[in-house]
């Protein structure tokens, strides 16, 4: 999940954006198709599907290459940074685990301005304390010229930057106090790492964001240092540039606990608090390919209409990125081989799609709404799983209420054949589903239980051993029966108005 999760405002802002914060609104729907069913064709309906969704979920039981598939890329392959030589690796065998189970595939390809390679990342406290602390650079920083040495700066974030002029030159910066860190579970994975807003939503973060950044640049700081937000020694990570660049100053994560020693250090001693730093990352010299995997089951009545099933392939760096995401992307293949073993023909075309590019802003999602923009309008509907190894225990509407009452006769099914919580009415907005609502196509998130996932999210512990097998194949079960279901519903899903961006 490119879902960034971090636990201090200013991680939250200077991260990679995972998409733009776009609420999908509950405008009336431009494309309602309005019809007249009995109760007993609405019965039908169920029956058939409920039957279906049950062969499905039994064909995964008994013949899931899920673990099988989710073990090798993981294990054989490993972390899967986008634009990496892991990732478009990853593509090129999942391509052809599409067409070993006789699912039509291909690759969709664009470019991204460098490879990111992490290096050696040293750090040390110096004084009033002498420390090693391990530091982990955030993606696509800048590597320090050689070591930094310098003292340590607590940004005030409540204060005017304007306060900081002249006094950050060459400084290690703290991005403000540490992270509060959740004490209770919460109720699903996405909450987890990404708290729900309370109360009334504050302007648009993003100026200030960019005047964070530029004045940090002007100022000609050595680097700046977050905290993870994490228990137990654990990183986090996240983008510090835009668009793959290499960005203005270095940037790195510290775990939780170092972060807190450094911050108590500089605020209880009357001595200043002195470190020295070097991060070496490495940056490919000229763009580099990515690649999204595209399969799809062709419908025998409505080709031209596709259900739109998927999560992404790529991965931050520190662990096998295991449960963000390759549980979501094996899920999608598992989903295909499925019904292809099955052999069913559905009405619509369904599409399995893996994407690239969630962690760093949905560059994957945006090239295929970019490359089939002409087929936007026949785009039934999409269904993202990207929250771990977790049941799907609901999926969320994502505001689109006008397809309620369509939703709930596709969604009674599963609910009853995987003993499914009704529709969640919350809207997320995060992972690769965002690009298809801004476009005004119905596209939903899958809503799963947390399952370790705030520990593993973009850290080092994002390994295969993480992976709940029988929960992540009751989930490719679900993307399958929920596709199904879709691709034999009597009416397209309505469209709704395009979303515009926030200034």
């Amino acid at each position: 999940m490119k879902k960034l999760t971090l636990f201090l405002p200013l991680c939250a802002l200077l991260i990679f954006s995972n998409h733009a914060f776009v609420q999908a609104q509950a405008a009336p729907a431009t494309q309602i198709q309005t019809e007249s069913r009995t109760p007993d064709q609405k019965k039908q309906y169920r029956s058939a599907m409920e039957e279906a969704d049950q062969k499905i979920d039994a064909e995964i039981k008994a013949h899931s290459e899920l673990m099988k598939n989710l073990e090798y890329l993981t294990t054989e392959i490993g972390p899967r940074l986008t634009g990496s030589k892991n990732m478009q690796r990853a593509s090129d065998w999942t391509l052809q685990r599409f067409k070993d189970y006789g699912v039509d595939a291909h690759l969709e390809t664009t470019q991204v301005a460098h490879a990111f390679y992490r290096g050696d990342d040293r750090a040390s406290i110096t004084a009033p304390i002498q420390r090693d602390v391990p530091i982990r650079s955030m993606g696509w920083s800048k590597p320090t010229d050689g070591e930094l040495k310098g003292n340590v700066v607590i940004l005030d974030m409540k204060a005017d930057l304007a306060t900081y002029k002249g006094k950050l030159k060459g400084a290690i910066v703290l991005a403000g106090e540490p992270a509060t860190i959740p004490t209770t579970e919460a109720d699903n994975a996405y909450d987890s790492v990404i708290p729900p807003h309370r109360g009334v939503p504050s302007a648009s973060p993003a100026p200030n964001r960019f005047r964070m950044l530029m004045a940090l640049k002007d100022e000609g700081i050595g680097i700046l240092i977050l905290d993870s937000g994490k228990t137990d020694n654990l990183f986090n990570m996240g983008g510090i540039s835009r668009n793959f660049a290499i960005s203005d100053f270095p940037a790195a994560f510290l775990t939780h606990e170092d972060y807190s020693l450094i911050y108590r250090l500089a605020k209880e001693n009357n001595q200043p608090v002195s470190m020295t730093v070097k991060l070496d990352g490495k940056f490919s010299p000229a763009p580099e390919n990515a690649s999204i995997t595209v399969a799809e089951i062709k419908g025998s009545e409505f080709p031209d209409e596709r259900v739109i099933v998927g999560g992404h392939l790529d991965s931050w760096d520190l662990g096998q990125g295991a449960v963000d995401n390759g549980t979501g992307a094996m899920a999608t293949l598992e989903a295909a081989r499925t019904l292809k073993a099955l052999g069913w023909k559905p009405k619509r075309t369904i599409t399995f799609i893996l994407f690239t590019g969630e962690e760093e802003g949905g560059l994957g999602a945006n090239l295929f709404v970019k490359n089939h923009a002409a087929e936007i309008p026949k785009m039934d509907a999409v269904l993202i799983d990207d929250t771990g190894t977790g049941k799907i225990f609901s999926i969320a509407l994502e505001n689109l209420y006008e397809t309620g009452p369509m939703m709930s006769e596709i969604y009674l099914p599963l609910e009853e054949v995987f003993d499914m919580e009704p529709l969640s009415t919350r809207y997320f907005g995060s992972s690769d589903h965002v690009e298809f609502l801004n476009k005004g196509v119905p596209a939903y998130f899958g809503v799963q239980t947390p399952a370790h996932y705030r520990e593993a999210h973009h850290s080092q512990t994002d390994t295969f051993d993480k992976v709940l097998p029988d929960q992540v194949n009751e989930g490719a079960a679900l993307l399958a029966a929920w596709a199904w279901n879709v691709s034999e519903y009597p009416t397209p899903l309505p469209h709704h108005p395009e979303a515009k961006p926030r200034e």
